[in-house]
């Protein structure tokens, strides 16, 4: 089954307290943090098998949203490309480690609230409604976001 796409309205979203500190970096400030950049790529390389088709999504993205651990160490992001006053999250991920235990949830429920600060009319992501016996649109659904 091919993904799907979901919407949320950020104007909807009630924020929740988070076990993680979660950064809100713009791209560039990302790129700059090495260690967060290597973790990051090989969390993307157990995710999704890919490096090639990521990099030309990734070099549209304003927003990075990283879950990090007391250490400071990555845990779970996503990053956001704004198209006028819609949010699209692309690479929602979690290092293996942490599945489970709220380190999406972090990242999504920042991107949520800075979408929501900024005025943002819609949040939307593609979603693989088999991945992990269909957990991702439950996922999602925390959220706001709903299959269109």
């Amino acid at each position: 089954m091919p993904d799907i796409v979901m919407v949320a309205k950020p104007s909807e979203y009630v924020s929740k307290e988070s076990t993680y500190k979660t950064l809100w970096l713009t791209a560039a400030d990302f790129w700059q943090n090495e260690a967060l950049v290597r973790t990051h790529d090989e969390v993307l390389w157990q995710a999704f098998r890919t490096h090639g088709k990521y990099q030309h999504a990734v070099q549209k993205a304003d927003w990075f949203a990283v879950a990090v651990d007391e250490a400071g160490q990555y845990v779970s992001s996503a990053f956001v490309i704004t198209v006028s006053d819609v949010w699209i999250i692309e690479y929602v991920m979690t290092n293996p480690t942490f599945e489970g235990k709220g380190a999406g949830s972090a990242v999504m429920g920042r991107i949520m609230t800075e979408a929501k600060k900024a005025g943002s009319t819609w949040a939307v992501l593609n979603c693989d409604p088999e991945f992990r016996e269909g957990q991702l649109p439950k996922f999602y659904s925390k959220f706001g976001f709903k299959q269109s």
